[in-house]
């Protein structure tokens, strides 16, 4: 609502005039809907804010009107008993939520206040009200609700041990996975209860200890592995992550944990003995969303080598519309000679999209060790993953992704891509630019079951670019809906072709914002760049 200069408030003579501008300024400038009706709920005055609402260009033209003329029958006999019971009673109904449904379809959430409305005499004369739209607050409510529910039917889907703990180290919730290790049928049964409740010795002495670093000392723990014996005897191995909780004032109200069964595993690095890289991929799932999944520091090749004298050199550039965000890239060191090089986006935003990403990332990191030369086996592995998950919640769940795999020896990038944005090859010394694109496009990951991915082989030179990136890049629309396109990208990289790898995305990146003319997107940006050398 709007304030009356101090000179207009100082020329007013009474208390009339005063009253009246302010009712004046209050019925138009205040963006809630008032309206006055008489004794048989016609409106006889409404403010412009409700006059817009009804779908009319002045507030005079809805006078002598009533309900049944804007709104659909039910809502409007609602209306009509609820304000003759004001009338009859003379009791106010305060902080009404209703579900307002027009004459033409058009769905709405109010909060409503309705008054008497009394002459000088206190004599009620008709009824008056103040609605204020929640729509949206009523529709992120849903929205939270169906989130709660779909992120605890994936967790319980998980064969990895998830679970919450308070300030003070007690379960608050475990999935199906970790209430089977702990023994017992029901979150009920764990709720409240501590790690001493269900262990001893060693073993729940040093959960005490990690809980306690996490929880006062606000130190992550990633995928430590820890051994027991099991009820057999024999020894069991897990690949455990515990992150501390935050509130919004940044204060330490709790900690997430993930465990992973990796017995097997480390049998057959046992057996192997050359094996000595865990895969860690396979073990970060579920509530890891909470953790940092961008790449922090670049893998060099061969591994021991300085940046400077690395065959493959990276840069990226990383932001994620909401909290979490479903797009996200890894680059993964196979051996002193191969880089996995992966791009994905997964559908939507927020606990699904982070969740999923997760999961996503494990099979990645596992499977691409094995992979050999065929990319295609990673997104055929991803699409296995996804299936039961999409089966067990009921809803459609998909990713697109690119997986390249870098030969520094043989000088070659063998891909597979599934339904994701071609990745582009930039020759710096012609300035031309390939599409990295399959005579038969293939469908996103989650779609079909047990689709096989095919894969494809091309050379690289010296100062060959791999470009990859999302959607969220060529989708971003200006004020008048304009996407920015593949063209603009292609036209940027070719013009800029000079520009070493590291300035790659900040001028993409830049480029897309001063066409939106805007820092923020409606969507997840990531682009990620590899020069071989």
């Amino acid at each position: 609502m709007g304030q009356l200069p101090q000179e207009s408030y100082n020329s007013f003579k009474s208390t009339e005039m005063l009253d009246s501008a302010i009712l004046h300024l209050l019925m138009e400038k205040t963006p809630d809907r008032i309206y006055f009706k008489d004794l048989n709920s016609k409106f006889v005055r409404v403010n412009l804010a409700h006059a817009q609402w009804l779908g009319v260009k002045k507030p005079d033209e809805v006078v002598g009107k009533s309900d049944a003329d804007f709104f659909s029958k039910e809502h409007a006999n609602t209306a009509l008993a609820e304000e003759k019971k004001i009338i009859e009673t003379g009791e106010p109904i305060v902080g009404n939520i209703q579900h307002i449904t027009k004459r033409d379809g058009t769905l709405a959430w109010g909060s409503t206040t309705k008054m008497p409305w009394l002459d000088l005499n206190g004599k009620i004369i008709g009824t008056f009200g103040i609605t204020r739209d929640v729509t949206h607050a009523k529709e992120a409510e849903e929205k939270l609700v169906e989130e709660h529910n779909l992120l605890r039917t994936i967790i319980d889907h998980l064969p990895s041990r998830i679970f919450v703990k308070d300030k003070k180290a007690n379960y608050l919730l475990n999935n199906i996975s970790h209430l089977k290790e702990l023994g017992v049928q029901s979150q009920d049964e764990a709720r409240g209860k501590a790690v001493n409740d269900f262990y001893s010795g060693e073993r729940a002495d040093q959960a005490n200890i990690d809980d306690q670093s996490v929880l006062t000392g606000s130190h992550s723990i990633l995928n430590q592995e820890k051994s027991n014996f099991g009820p057999e005897g024999k020894e069991r191995w897990s690949l455990t992550t515990k992150v501390p909780i935050k509130n919004s004032h940044g204060s330490v109200v709790g900690l997430v944990g993930i465990s992973h069964d990796i017995t097997q595993r480390k049998k057959t690095e046992q057996e192997l003995k050359h094996r000595s890289e865990a895969m860690e991929a396979d073990l970060l799932m579920a509530r890891q969303i909470q953790q940092a999944f961008i790449p922090s520091k670049y893998p060099t090749f061969p591994r021991l080598s300085n940046f400077e004298d690395s065959r493959l050199h990276f840069s990226h550039y990383y932001q994620a519309a909401a909290s979490l965000g479903g797009d996200f890239f890894d680059l993964i060191a196979i051996s002193d000679t191969k880089c996995g090089f992966f791009i994905c986006d997964v559908m939507g935003h927020g606990v699904r999209a982070g969740l999923l990403t997760a999961v996503i990332r494990g099979v990645v990191q596992e499977s691409c060790m094995n992979s050999s030369n065929d990319s295609g086996k990673v997104l055929s592995e991803i699409n296995r993953n996804l299936i039961p998950i999409v089966e067990g919640t009921g809803q459609p769940i998909f990713a697109t992704a690119f997986f390249g795999i870098i030969d520094t020896e043989a000088k070659t990038l063998t891909y597979s891509n599934a339904g994701h944005p071609a990745p582009l090859l930039l020759s710096k010394p012609t300035s031309s630019i390939k599409r990295l694109t399959q005579l038969d496009p293939e469908p996103a990951t989650g779609l079909i079951e047990d689709f096989t991915y095919s894969h494809e082989t091309i050379s690289l030179n010296h100062n060959d670019i791999l470009i990859g990136y999302t959607d969220g890049i060529i989708e971003a629309s200006n004020s008048q809906g304009i996407q920015f396109t593949e063209e603009k990208l292609v036209e940027i990289l070719k013009k800029e072709s000079s520009l070493k790898v590291a300035e790659i995305p900040k001028k993409v990146i830049s480029s897309v914002q001063a066409f939106t003319e805007r820092k923020d997107f409606d969507d997840d940006i990531c682009i990620v760049v590899a020069e071989f050398k």
